[in-house]
């Protein structure tokens, strides 16, 4: 044991390894010596940051049953660390404290921690084996993202939120079920898992985050609970597999992109509450051959069908007052256009490169009977009682 002045503070050196005055929390593990294992001090209470960071030896570590706080980055970028036990007594671990471990097999934790920050295993490639702390409420963002190797996660039912990107980039990940009190899926918590075939949803969840599920192309068919109230843009952007979706019936807006580039999608139904459908919500939905929007729709935004070339029948509400530009443009095999509002305000575009529509059904002496008139659909058009 020696004394290590820097900076002007005192550190103590045993065998290579710099702890603080008081010895009670480790500053520095020497990174030029080849150490296997390593077993902490049992008067050791914290870990501070980026005390073992790129170390290229170590393979095991045993806490003491003493420490209570891991720093961050304490363990980043530990290149040949196997296998983690975070005994019970731990109770604030870091941001990033044991990001990018690629040797990483298994982890474990004994007891309940308070405080976890962002990202702690993130980028960990060859993490199979993973057991949440006990009691955790919240899932931190990016907290097992880009595990790639990781195709099985058990969520505690303690869990209320899951944050962004928590588990985004899992592309093992097969399945997936929600814990029974799970209020809130934040954004890009399951981007690009491109393996996962199944979620089954609980029946508390109220919010699905932006992009929750976006390029997730294993996906054929979800039903989202009733108490759903609300889906971010981008939600199921990009599912390339998806063929059907049941959505909540209290759902009053589909935000922009939610279903944007899902090229298999077949058939959905428009909840009866919707009033709005936003910009590109389902343009490049190849497969979609109809849609039929109820009288509690108001305005569907531009570009929200842009490219849905199968679409054959579009059915509009009485409740329609407003069309974005581009609203319908190239839906190449459209041929029937039912519209059972009078007066609807016309973005430009909004049937361009429509050039199948044979059948336009309209109320008589309306304005929306005008805009077709004037759009040279006047031998097409048939009117409604």
């Amino acid at each position: 044991m020696k004394y290590v002045i820097k900076e002007g503070v005192c550190f103590v050196k045993v065998k290579g390894v710099l702890y603080d005055q008081e010895m009670e929390n480790i500053v520095k593990f020497p990174n030029n010596k080849k150490i296997e294992t390593f077993e902490i001090p049992e008067d050791v209470v914290g870990i501070k940051k980026e005390a073992f960071k790129d170390n290229s030896s170590l393979k095991e570590i045993s806490f003491s049953t003493k420490t209570t706080k891991i720093g961050k980055k304490a363990f980043k970028k530990c290149k040949k660390l196997k296998n983690i036990i975070i005994p019970k007594d731990v109770k604030v671990i870091g941001k990033s404290a044991f990001e990018k471990c690629n040797k990483l097999k298994r982890v474990e934790f004994e007891g309940p921690v308070k405080k976890i920050g962002n990202a702690v295993f993130s980028g960990c490639k060859n993490l199979k084996e993973f057991k949440f702390p006990p009691e955790i409420k919240n899932i931190p963002p990016y907290f097992l993202s880009e595990c790639t190797a990781l195709s099985n996660i058990e969520l505690p039912t303690t869990v209320e939120k899951i944050c962004d990107s928590a588990f985004a980039t899992c592309s093992t990940l097969k399945k997936i079920k929600l814990p029974e009190n799970l209020e809130l899926l934040g954004p890009l918590v399951f981007e690009d898992c491109s393996k996962l075939l199944s979620v089954e949803f609980n029946d508390k969840l109220e919010t699905i985050g932006d992009r929750a599920f976006k390029e997730c192309n294993s996906l054929t068919s979800l039903q989202l609970p009733e108490s759903v109230k609300s889906i971010g843009v981008g939600a199921f952007e990009d599912c390339k597999h998806l063929k059907s979706i049941e959505l909540p019936q209290q759902l009053k807006v589909i935000e922009e992109l939610v279903f944007h580039g899902c090229h298999n999608l077949e058939e959905i139904k428009i909840p009866p509450l919707v009033t709005s459908i936003c910009s590109f919500a389902f343009s490049s939905c190849r497969s979609l051959t109809s849609i039929k929007l109820g009288d509690n729709l108001d305005k569907i935004e531009s570009c929200a069908f842009i490219g849905c070339v199968s679409l054959e029948t579009v059915e509009l509400g009485k409740g329609i007052k407003e069309l974005g530009s581009s609203a319908f443009q190239f839906c190449s095999s459209l041929k029937e256009v039912i519209i059972h509002a009078t007066q609807v305000k016309f973005g430009s575009l909004v049937f361009d490169s429509c050039d199948e529509i044979n059948s336009v059904k309209v109320h008589k002496d309306t304005e929306v009977e005008k805009y077709f008139i004037d759009h040279g659909y006047e031998d097409k058009i048939s009117y409604l009682d």
